[in-house]
């Protein structure tokens, strides 16, 4: 075994994940590494679970899984939230197990090198947007390893530092440095080679956008289903803008449900008159 599809933030996008399966298949790949965040944000939950227990040989929880297992039902009916606890509701009990039998890191070895698997949240302050390095030399302090696969950032990045090598595939459900899905190909021979494949988002936009229409997922969660395939369009996290606008007019004094909800729809009205609509 030397080629491996690793890929990471699927985020409940089912025909983007089917692309990556797809096209590993056609090169022959079978060894797939699936490093979290599979749930939430849309309508396939189950079916993306039923595709990454069948087909990943190693497979690692991301932090959409850990809301799922913190579940709150206290916090259900706030449009914040709504989002994890559709997709609490949504998951059979045989899905909700297989999250509870996830490991957040994992240690393997591939053709004679430590490869660590991990999702990469609990290190997100610096890894996202600020320091990356400050994370990189956390991980190394703490773990033992040659190669080192995350995902979390949704960002792409192949960098060699400090005698390791850190690899995030960016993300095939919610790309935020392009408008592109992304998976990565791991050739571990005599050399580490990688290879990144792409597809662009507007080949199937329109078919996303149509499946999401008229569901019950879209009617509970309309402002964050519009946000999630806003940032799938543009490859770009639109929550980012949303929240820090919503996070200007929220009165922590007064966070009850129906305060809340009130300013999370005025906020989208006054998001929309900023950025456009989507629909």
């Amino acid at each position: 075994m030397k080629k491996i599809a690793v890929i990471s933030d699927v985020h409940c996008n089912i025909l983007s994940l089917k692309l990556a399966i797809d096209d590993a298949e056609k090169r022959g790949i079978d060894y797939f590494i699936f490093l979290g965040d599979y749930v939430t944000d849309g309508i396939w939950n189950n079916e993306i679970l039923e595709i990454v227990r069948n087909r990943g040989n190693v497979v690692i929880l991301g932090n959409r899984e850990k809301y799922i297992l913190n579940y709150n039902p206290l916090k259900k009916d706030n449009k914040g939230y709504k989002n994890i606890a559709y997709a609490y509701q949504d998951l059979t009990k045989d899905n909700l197990e297989y999250i509870k039998s996830l490991n957040e890191v994992e240690i393997i070895k591939l053709n004679g090198k430590k490869v660590l698997l991990m999702h990469g949240d609990v290190y997100s302050e610096n890894a996202a947007y600020k320091n990356i390095e400050k994370a990189f030399d956390s991980i190394i302090d703490k773990y033992d390893f040659d190669i080192c696969l995350f995902g979390h950032t949704h960002v792409h990045m192949y960098k060699k530092y400090r005698n390791k090598i850190f690899i995030n595939p960016g993300s095939i459900g919610r790309p935020c440095d392009y408008p592109s899905y992304k998976y990565c190909i791991l050739d571990i021979s005599k050399q580490i080679d990688l290879e990144l494949r792409e597809f662009p988002v507007e080949d199937t936009f329109n078919q996303l956008v149509d499946a999401y229409i008229n569901t019950k997922y879209y009617k509970e969660n309309r402002v964050w289903a519009l946000l999630t395939l806003r940032g799938i369009r543009n490859g770009r996290s639109s929550y980012w803008d949303f929240f820090k606008l919503l996070n200007s007019k929220l009165d922590n004094k007064n966070l009850s449900t129906a305060y809340y909800n009130k300013v999370w729809e005025d906020t989208y009205i006054e998001f929309c008159k900023i950025y456009g609509k989507l629909l």
